[in-house]
């Protein structure tokens, strides 16, 4: 199959999703030049929340370094990693997979955060990988739920298994984007649940989203599962805006 894939790609090559150049033998959506431009996380960040820091000088020597609002505010979860910073051409690839009807854009999303976060994802060796849950009406008008693809595919990568369903939004809520971070906090209130805590009990847990914005939706869901009895909880996504 995979030599016929090539076959295939070199008669009818695939188009940048972007820019509309060839991908050439490459079976991915995104060209190598567009790949170039997104904005990698590769400085020094927050030991805790991820964030990077604007700073000219390197912070490795200090691991357990912490940015000021996670010295003042400690986060619920234990660790959060993103791949890139949600701008430019990383923002154009999100929007086209949630809003434009292209799933197929999680194995090319996958392969980017592996790009930079393969490393640490295998070193803190996860029992269990949990996506934030969209609300059954947004499934439905949707299709399909985009951070449970980018689940699956690092629960593949990783041979670790995925939760189905056990985390869930109970409340259909409005979308973030145009809210405020206090808005925010008070829109996903009480969203979520956990139906079985067996299977959370004691466990190292990734949950995967595809943006980390002001953490909002994200510390909901930490706080129900750390109340289930989750061990560690570490805070896996795509982007950091």
């Amino acid at each position: 199959m995979n030599l016929l894939n090539k076959i295939f790609n070199i008669v009818f090559p695939g188009k940048c999703l972007l820019c509309n150049d060839s991908t050439g033998l490459n079976t991915e959506n995104i060209c190598s030049k567009c790949m170039d431009k997104i904005a990698f996380i590769k400085g020094s960040t927050c030991a805790r929340c991820g964030i990077p820091f604007e700073v000219s000088y390197s912070l490795e020597d200090n691991l357990d370094y912490l940015c000021q609002r996670c010295r003042i505010f400690s986060p619920s979860f234990d660790m959060a990693l993103s791949a890139c910073r949600y701008d430019g051409v990383i923002k154009e690839i999100i929007s086209a997979y949630k809003y434009q009807n292209k799933p197929y854009l999680g194995n090319d999303i996958i392969s980017i955060m592996l790009r930079v976060v393969e490393r640490r994802l295998v070193e803190l060796s996860p029992e269990l990988i949990i996506a934030v849950p969209l609300h059954v009406k947004r499934l439905r008008e949707r299709g399909y739920d985009q951070a449970y693809i980018l689940a699956e595919g690092i629960g593949r990568y990783l041979n670790i298994p995925v939760s189905c369903g056990n985390l869930t939004r109970i409340r259909y809520t409005v979308p973030q984007v145009n809210l405020s971070r206090d808005e925010r906090i008070k829109n996903v209130k009480g969203a979520f649940s956990v139906k079985d805590t067996h299977e959370l009990k004691g466990k190292r847990v990734f949950l995967i989203d595809d943006v980390f914005t002001t953490g909002a939706t994200i510390e909901e869901c930490v706080k129900i599962i750390r109340d289930a009895g989750a061990e560690k909880i570490y805070v896996v996504t795509v982007a950091r805006a």
